[in-house]
């Protein structure tokens, strides 16, 4: 599984990564030193929960569609993807919106390679 540092060591428009658990419940969390929460705490567990719902719906077209590999959220004052880190993990990244980004296919990079690591290890 990735860590959260290798996210946000991996591109600087990077303000949020976090490890979801399937509770919706933050397992870990770090936000870019300097960069300050658009929400209220009050309202993180909330948002955890709904982007890791949104996330898996949709598992029933996988046999159909192949498996997602992510969701972009563009919002008008940040960017949200959700990406599968396994079955029971999502990994959430928020950054900064830009145009076009490459990010979500880097940070797939990343998750794929963390994935190939860890087998070779096994």
């Amino acid at each position: 599984m990735p860590t959260v540092e290798d996210v946000l060591k991996q591109n600087p428009l990077v303000r949020f990564a976090a490890i979801i658990g399937p509770d919706g419940k933050l397992i870990k969390g770090e936000m870019r030193s300097g960069t300050r929460s658009l929400e209220p705490a009050s309202k993180a567990e909330q948002l955890y929960l709904q982007w890791t719902t949104m996330h898996r719906s949709g598992y029933d077209w996988n046999k159909y569609l192949g498996r997602r590999r992510y969701i972009l959220d563009k919002r008008e004052l940040v960017h949200v993807y959700t990406f599968n880190v396994d079955e029971d993990h999502v990994l959430l990244v928020s950054t900064d919106p830009v145009g076009n980004s490459s990010l979500g296919d880097e940070i797939l990079g990343l998750l794929d390679e963390k994935v190939v690591r860890k087998k070779k290890v096994q």
